[in-house]
């Protein structure tokens, strides 16, 4: 997929959780009809990795939503609303085919998984201390690159994920469809390097 098009979808999907969380249902049914035309334009080909960013996404945000992180004004079933899993999944393809043309392609890696979960049950324990999350992210993403975790190519995917990552929840969180128990400016000052993370790992699991 060209990247253009990777973007384009991506605020595509943006608008229409904008537009549509209200209505749990029909927005998943149009996620899932989107996902499944974008997973077929590529053959296929980012299947996997939409399935298990679809699984182990929504499981983090169900588990992070349950500690009281933060709440959507439109779940009717479980902690997270049923599109979320979809959005996940759609949100790391499309980030993958828009920025990691160049970036190193790793291997499966089960630190990562355990890094996603440890993660998220770590920033919903300790999500009232906004200023206290930001530096263990600057902590935790420093170290990483420090051991050779992460690799050098990836910073530019990194931070566009982190751009377009935050920059979707800002508008989302404007429009009403979720909010943050506590965060000074309606974004947690954290979000930007929770996107950061959140891509790279990801990309260590879904592969």
């Amino acid at each position: 997929m060209r990247p253009a098009y990777a973007i384009a979808l991506f605020l595509a999907g943006t608008a229409l959780m904008m537009q549509f969380y209200g209505q749990e249902t029909l927005l998943l049914v149009l996620m899932s009809i989107s996902a499944l035309a974008c997973l077929a334009i590529d053959k296929w080909k980012n299947a996997r990795m939409f399935l298990i960013a679809m699984l182990v996404g929504g499981a983090c945000e169900n588990i992070a939503v349950m500690l009281g992180a933060w709440s959507y004004n439109n779940a009717g079933f479980l902690f997270a609303p049923l599109w979320l899993p979809v959005g996940w999944g759609m949100s790391v393809v499309l980030l993958e085919e828009a920025f990691s043309q160049d970036a190193h392609v790793p291997g499966f890696s089960k630190r990562a998984l355990a890094m996603s979960f440890g993660g998220t049950l770590v920033t919903a324990a300790f999500f009232p201390l906004e200023l206290g999350v930001l530096a263990g992210f600057v902590f935790v993403t420093l170290l990483l690159f420090a051991v050779k975790y992460y690799h050098p190519s990836e910073i530019r995917a990194g931070l566009f994920a982190a751009l377009f990552g935050t920059a979707m929840e800002t508008a989302c969180i404007m429009a009403g469809n979720w909010q943050y128990s506590a965060a000074m400016f309606g974004t947690p000052l954290w979000l930007p390097l929770c996107w950061f993370n959140a891509f790279l790992i990801m990309r260590r699991i879904a592969r």
